[in-house]
C-alpha cells in the first residue's frame, strides 16, 4: 500500500471517529432544563412511581420525576443533581419525596432520615428550591450549605452552614434562617431554637458530603476542550454555567461559564468563556473560579487557585489539579467503600 494512500485512509478513520463521537454529545453529556439527575449511588437504594409501586433500583443517570419517591436503606447514599451548581445528598435511611423538578420550582419533601444540600449557584431570579418538612417548608434564599434531618417525635433539624433560607408554614413566613446556626423546627409551626454552629457539628455524612464536593471539582478539572466549545456554543449562551459529563468518570460536574463560582466547602471551580476574535468567535478561556478572567486569547487565567467561601464548614481548599476522586467511585458508584466512612446522621 502506498504512502499516500494510507495516509489517505489515517485521514478517513480520524473523521469518522471524531463525528462518531460529535454524534455522541448531546445525548451523552448534557442535561436538560430540569432537576432530578442522578449522578452518584452506594448501596441498592430504590424508587417507587406511579408505575412501579413495588420500587426499583436506582442507579446513576437515572431520571427522577414529579411524583417518584426516593428510598434509602441502612448503607445506601445518593447524590442527585438539582439546578448547574446544586446538589441534594441523601443519607441512609431516609426517604425523599420528588414534588416538582423544573429549574424555576424544585420542591421536595423529607419524610424521614438526613439530607444534604450543597449550592455553588444559586439565583433566586431564575431558580427556586423548597424542602418541605413536617415542620413546614424550607425555601433556599441562597447559594450555601444546608443540612435537613427529621426523626419521629423530635423538632425538624435544620443547619444552616452558609447562605439563607425561609421558614414558611401554611405559606405564610415564620423567621429567617441564617448562615452559621442550627435550628430545630417545631412541628406546631410556633416553636423555633437555634444554637450556633461548631465544628462538633459535623459527622460522617458531612465528611462524606465534603469528599464528593472536592471530587466533583477534581472533574471539572479533567474536561475535554472539545466538549467545552460544544457546550458553550449550543448549550450555554444566555447561562451562567451547565452540567457537563465527564466520560472517564461517568458523572456529571458543574462547568461556569464566569469566573467566582466556589463550593460552600471552598473548592474552586474551573471556569469556561469564549474569547471574541476579529471574524467571529475562537476558542474559549478559562481558569479557576476564585481568580480574574484573563484577556482575551489568553489560557487559563492567572491568580490563586485558592478562595475563601465565608462558611462555617471545615476548612476549605483548592484541590491540586492532578488530583483524582476516590478510586472507589466508578460508574457513578460506589462498590461499597465510602470516605468518611456510612453515617446515617448526627450521632445523638
Amino acid at each position: 500500500m502506498s504512502r499516500a494512500i494510507k495516509v489517505s485512509f489515517g485521514v478517513l478513520l480520524a473523521l469518522l471517529l471524531g463525528l462518531r463521537l460529535y454524534a455522541q454529545d448531546p445525548s451523552q453529556h448534557f442535561i436538560s432544563a430540569k432537576s432530578g439527575m442522578v449522578n452518584y449511588v452506594e448501596g441498592k437504594p430504590l424508587v417507587f412511581t406511579s408505575d412501579n409501586e413495588a420500587g426499583s433500583k436506582v442507579s446513576a443517570r437515572d431520571q427522577l420525576k414529579s411524583g417518584d419517591r426516593l428510598q434509602t436503606q441502612e448503607n445506601d447514599r445518593v447524590e442527585v443533581l438539582l439546578n448547574p451548581g446544586s446538589y441534594l445528598r441523601v443519607a441512609a435511611n431516609t426517604e425523599i419525596h420528588i414534588l416538582q423538578t423544573a429549574f424555576d420550582d424544585m420542591h421536595f419533601r423529607i419524610t424521614r432520615g438526613v439530607a444534604i444540600l450543597e449550592s455553588a449557584a444559586f439565583d433566586k431570579k431564575v431558580h427556586s428550591i423548597k424542602m418541605s418538612t413536617p415542620a413546614g417548608d424550607l425555601k433556599i434564599l441562597a447559594s450555601g450549605l444546608y443540612r435537613f434531618e427529621v426523626s419521629p417525635d423530635r423538632p425538624v433539624e435544620v443547619l444552616v452552614y452558609s447562605g439563607k433560607a425561609k421558614w414558611l408554614k401554611d405559606q405564610h413566613e415564620v423567621a429567617t434562617l441564617k448562615s452559621g446556626k442550627r435550628y430545630d423546627l417545631d412541628i406546631t409551626g410556633n416553636g423555633l431554637q437555634n444554637a450556633k454552629l461548631g465544628k462538633q457539628s459535623m459527622d460522617d455524612l458531612d465528611t462524606w458530603s465534603k469528599r464528593r464536593a472536592e471530587s466533583l471539582v477534581a472533574m471539572n478539572d479533567r474536561l475535554s476542550p472539545s466538549l467545552l466549545d460544544y457546550s458553550y456554543f449550543d448549550y450555554g449562551y444566555r447561562s451562567h454555567g451547565m452540567w457537563l459529563y465527564n466520560p472517564f468518570f461517568q458523572m456529571f460536574t458543574f462547568l461556569p461559564f464566569s469566573y467566582g463560582f466556589l463550593s460552600p466547602y471552598g473548592f474552586a471551580y474551573n471556569y469556561y468563556y469564549p474569547v471574541y476574535t476579529y471574524g467571529g468567535y475562537a476558542r474559549g478561556a478559562g481558569g479557576a473560579s476564585g481568580s480574574s478572567p484573563t484577556q482575551s486569547g489568553t489560557g487559563k487565567a492567572s491568580g490563586s487557585r485558592s478562595g475563601k467561601s465565608g462558611n462555617t464548614s471545615p476548612a476549605a481548599h483548592r484541590p491540586a489539579t492532578t488530583s483524582s476522586p476516590s478510586p472507589r467511585v466508578s460508574a457513578g458508584r460506589s462498590d461499597g467503600g465510602s470516605p468518611g466512612g456510612r453515617g446515617t446522621g448526627r450521632q445523638r
